[in-house]
């Protein structure tokens, strides 16, 4: 019986570790979605800043939501 507790310990353990390792996958995975989208607005306010004399508020809401980085 105690063997069967002692293999039965590590088992918990690797099945624990891997949805923590999963976890942390999904959370990178999304961040990374998240900053590609950030850059991605960046760039376009960059270059609407460079192009136009005056940029409205509603311009850059628009880019904002356009990528749906305002809630």
């Amino acid at each position: 019986m105690t063997v069967m507790s002692l293999a039965y310990f590590p088992a918990a353990e690797i099945g624990y570790d891997e949805r923590d390792y999963d976890n942390w996958l999904t959370t990178l995975t999304e961040a990374s979605e998240r900053l590609d989208t950030l850059q991605t607005v960046v760039d376009e306010l960059r270059e609407l800043c460079q192009h136009e004399d005056v940029v409205h508020s509603s311009d850059v809401l628009e880019v904002l939501e356009k990528h749906h980085a305002v809630a």
